[in-house]
């Protein structure tokens, strides 16, 4: 807000020079000051003519400036219309930046949340295989841990018959050889 009102100072102190200069150039150069008196009387007409409609008087005809009013009527409305086309261009510049500061950083926040989000979706994807993988590896543990109580009992079937503690007729099952990866049966 501040700076708003410092630009708009600084456009009334640097717009006044060019304003007075107008004036003083409507009063000197022949060309100029035609301009002036056209845009006087027409500025005068528009005024006259909505000022009727709007108090409900009745339409008459208007009467013409004389050239020295029209003069300095049209230099301050030309000195004023400077103006006024400065700080509107100040304002719509001031506009324009803060939009495009605006869509900078919502372009920058988008791109950090997709950013986010495909980080978001490698990791749930890296973390479900570490699942999967946890849920083969606690398979495989329970069957090797199965597959160490059977062979354990049959050890200890083994070692009761080899010790004579067992007759080996009284072992009503043949023990199953259970294949191990990586391990043959040809030894056995």
């Amino acid at each position: 807000m501040s700076t708003i009102k410092i630009a708009s100072l600084l456009v009334k102190t640097l717009a006044k020079p060019v304003a007075n200069s107008i004036k003083t150039q409507a009063k000197q150069h022949p060309k100029f000051k035609e301009f002036c008196i056209n845009v006087a009387q027409g500025s005068h007409t528009l005024e006259m003519t909505l000022k009727m409609k709007f108090l409900g008087y009745k339409k008459e005809k208007i009467r013409p400036l004389n050239d020295a009013r029209a003069i300095e009527s049209g230099a301050n409305f030309l000195s004023e219309a400077f103006v006024f086309a400065v700080a509107a261009s100040v304002i719509i510049a001031e506009s324009w930046r803060s939009r495009a500061t605006a869509k900078n950083r919502r372009n920058y926040v988008d791109d950090a949340l997709e950013n986010l989000e495909n980080r978001t979706k490698t990791l749930t994807e890296l973390f479900e295989e570490a699942r999967e993988l946890n849920h083969t590896n606690e398979a495989r543990l329970k069957q090797i841990e199965e597959d160490n109580v059977h062979l354990r009992k049959i050890l200890d079937e083994i070692l009761s018959v080899s010790m004579g503690l067992k007759r080996h007729t009284e072992y009503q099952q043949q023990p199953t050889i259970i294949q191990l990866p990586g391990i043959s049966g040809e030894g056995l």
